[in-house]
């Protein structure tokens, strides 16, 4: 008895991909896995109502600098649609993650509808908010955050339907510096005030933070250290006027909150989600959490500090940006991995430039280093060439290994270049020994026929 041949015919349903958040790490990540894998379904969700774009330009926006917010967009979720096939969901908030269902409890801001999103594979690119002090007064208007397009847009409308003469700053590291430039650009004093010893006290040691300080007060901007704002005040309608800090109150029509950022992980705690020591989400080296088929990049995630080998935190916009490429390399079924930073680190402060990579000493000794530091100003051009600028370079070692631990400077625009030939030199692990004879690029224009780190770590070496 014969019997007709059956075909089983079995269509491949695609991976669905499912990321929340759409700034830098997100949006990298989906793009990534979308190329790597075209079949893919990629969704992105965002509780705002734009996307990828420079966080880190939003003080140059603010001062006028960048003329146009559209500059400050990558790509909109029309042109994620027609050139990668990936579907933005804006105004869409994640409320809750199901782990074991693999659904994501998604509120439509616009419509109200709430919706069960399923996933194959999640990418929480949540990124970090500011922290807000608990201080008397933060709710008046012309206060202020800058962490969105939406808070610059805000900042910058109040200034247009106000006349400004007086800003206040509370925190005093790279956007608090960056907003005292920039509101010196548009005429408006500028006040700042830092809770520390120092200004920018997690980035730099005093005795790199206190010139670029110098600096800025030569600029006309006051700057009170180890002052605690007490209490803002408003006038009669609700706006702010002025602030009070140790005791003396200082004029203010505008205010920003520069206080820092904090990691946003509560869908991850929810899900129970493994978060490490610095309070965001752990992850392995290729980005994934303690849940299988669940990843972390962006301001939300943590890393491994290549110097010291403990994890940290840096939100950074270039640790997003490549956190999120191998996130979703990996998501599309690859092997990369992402080892772990180094803090590397620039900031423009009117005409100086610092920058740091690395550990300070804070940090080194906090790592449980012994660390030796060696300072060296040198002119950035052959002394006989025309025009250019000074470089002073901090470099820290270990007294016992010598090995190399981090390096801070400031100086002209060229800083930039001296910070990232010690990134490289931390990342490859050289010796202070090496750095002595590093082959360099010599040119009078450019720089003396022995350069800035060679000249830093000879004497390092001989110190040590």
């Amino acid at each position: 008895m014969c019997f007709p041949v059956i075909r089983m015919i079995t269509m491949k349903i695609p991976l669905r991909l499912l990321v929340i958040g759409g700034v830098a790490a997100g949006t990298k990540g989906a793009a990534k896995a979308r190329r790597d894998n075209p079949e893919m379904e990629i969704v992105i969700i965002t509780d705002e109502p734009y996307i990828s774009y420079a966080g880190c330009g939003l003080a140059y926006f603010v001062g006028g600098i960048v003329d146009k917010r559209e500059k400050l967009f990558a790509r909109s979720p029309e042109e994620f649609k027609a050139k990668q096939n990936i579907t933005v969901l804006t105004r869409h908030h994640a409320g809750r993650i199901n782990t074991y269902d693999r659904t994501v409890k998604v509120n439509d801001l616009s419509s109200g509808k709430v919706i069960d999103m399923p996933y194959d594979r999640l990418l929480i690119a949540t990124g970090a908010s500011v922290s807000i002090p608990p201080v008397e007064g933060v709710d008046l208007r012309g206060v202020f955050t800058l962490h969105t397009i939406s808070d610059a847009d805000s900042i910058r409308a109040f200034l247009a339907e106000h006349a400004v003469r007086h800003a206040c700053i509370i925190g005093g590291g790279y956007i608090g510096a960056e907003m005292a430039e920039n509101f010196a650009g548009l005429g408006i004093n500028a006040t700042v005030f830092e809770q520390a010893g120092h200004i920018m006290p997690q980035l730099f040691d005093p005795d790199i933070s206190s010139p670029v300080r110098e600096h800025m007060e030569a600029k006309g901007v006051r700057i009170f250290t180890g002052a605690i704002v007490e209490r803002i005040l408003g006038d009669a309608g609700g706006t702010v006027r002025a602030v009070v800090a140790s005791g003396a109150e200082y004029e203010c029509g505008i205010l920003i909150l520069a206080t820092g950022v904090k990691p946003n992980v509560r869908l991850a705690r929810e899900a129970c989600i493994i978060l490490g020591p610095t309070g965001a989400i752990r992850v392995d080296r290729r980005m994934e959490t303690s849940v299988r088929g669940i990843y972390a990049a962006g301001d939300c995630a943590e890393s491994i500090h290549l110097v010291s080998g403990k994890p940290c935190w840096f939100p950074l916009g270039s640790t997003a940006n490549k956190q999120g490429r191998v996130a979703g390399a990996n998501i599309a079924g690859g092997n990369k991995a992402f080892h772990g930073v180094l803090g590397t680190s620039v900031v423009k402060v009117f005409d100086l430039t610092a920058g740091r990579t690395g550990l300070n000493e804070r940090e080194s000794r906090e790592a449980g280093f012994n660390p030796l530091s060696v300072m060296v100003t040198t002119p950035v051009r052959a002394g006989y060439y025309p025009g250019g600028g000074n470089i002073t370079l901090k470099l820290t070692a270990d007294r016992g290994s010598q090995k190399l631990l981090g390096a801070q400077a400031y100086g002209d625009s060229t800083v930039d270049k001296v910070i990232d030939t010690m990134a490289a030199a931390l990342m490859g692990r050289l010796s202070v020994s090496d750095m002595t004879n590093v082959d360099i690029a010599y040119s009078p224009p450019y720089s003396m026929a022995l350069g800035t780190v060679i000249v830093a770590a000879s004497v390092l070496e001989e110190k040590l």
